[in-house]
């Protein structure tokens, strides 16, 4: 009889897996972990690192800059052509649509480091790095354009990319692109190397940055600074500055926080391209 109970257990258990799972999200994971390995065997031409470092910079960029920094946080205020272009590289990075992203990011900051938090360390660092992405998230089903109008408005252009999965539409366009410059292999390092390696080093900031690293400012989570991670995602590790002051526009706050995004930023503004920039401190 104990038996029987352990079984049906371990069954009603594994029946809840499942039907936790985002199906759509586990099989680009899963499927593209598979095509990465590919490059085991075929190992990048120069062409082939020119589109991933090209496509790298771009997407990163547009992630940190657009998706986190503008459209999340309001750090500052950019023509409506600068939004459209920053948001349909940011989708390129194969990260889910804009208001998804959004919705789940300031849900993050709402509830950071507890029950609540989409990708928190207290249910595990696994969970925390890429565990939540496989699983549906807690407003499946919603239309994520109604949860943050802001962030879309009526703007066809970016309320599109929340519709299904035509968020993928601008990473098709990426592959594409590596197609007609550096053929299949070119796509296996522009398209899909370029995209895990992102997609890691930015699932990093919710895992590592919650868990290793520098805490400078007094905040309620576990946010951490960490300056190897601040390198790789062009300014996203400083984290613990980001949740001191999540709207600030640069993350780096001393002189040795290297903060690539938010060097960018700052010359977008004295040239006159984005406007009332979010000051952090011991920055401007």
């Amino acid at each position: 009889m104990t038996t029987d109970s352990a079984l049906n257990s371990t069954q009603l258990n594994s029946t809840r897996w499942f039907s936790q799972l985002n199906w759509t999200h586990s099989f680009l994971v899963v499927s593209l972990h598979i095509c990465g390995l590919l490059g085991l065997w075929f190992w990048p031409r120069p062409i082939d690192v020119a589109l991933f470092l090209g496509l790298y910079l771009s997407t990163t960029f547009a992630i940190g800059i657009g998706y986190h920094r503008l459209l999340t946080h309001r750090g500052f205020v950019s023509p409506r052509w600068m939004r459209r272009v920053l948001t349909w590289l940011g989708a390129a990075a194969l990260q889910g649509g804009p208001a998804r992203w959004v919705a789940i990011h300031r849900r993050h900051h709402q509830m950071a480091d507890k029950d609540g938090d989409p990708h928190s360390p207290l249910m595990g660092f696994l969970h925390a790095h890429v565990g939540w992405i496989l699983k549906k998230d807690a407003k499946e089903g919603s239309d994520y354009r109604e949860l943050v109008p802001d962030v879309s408005g009526q703007d066809p252009w970016l309320r599109v990319l929340d519709y299904k999965i035509l968020f993928v539409l601008p990473w098709v366009l990426t592959a594409l692109l590596s197609y007609a410059i550096g053929g299949w292999r070119g796509v296996l390092w522009g398209t899909v190397v370029r995209t895990l390696a992102l997609w890691h080093f930015t699932w990093s900031i919710n895992s590592v940055c919650h868990v290793i690293g520098k805490r400078p400012n007094e905040t309620r989570d576990e946010s951490r600074n960490v300056w190897w991670l601040g390198l790789l995602t062009l300014g996203e590790g400083w984290h613990n500055n980001h949740h001191a002051r999540p709207t600030a526009a640069c993350h780096g706050w001393r002189w040795y926080e290297v903060d690539f995004s938010g060097y960018v930023i700052r010359l977008m503004a004295k040239v006159g391209l984005v406007q009332n920039v979010v000051r952090a401190p011991k920055t401007w």
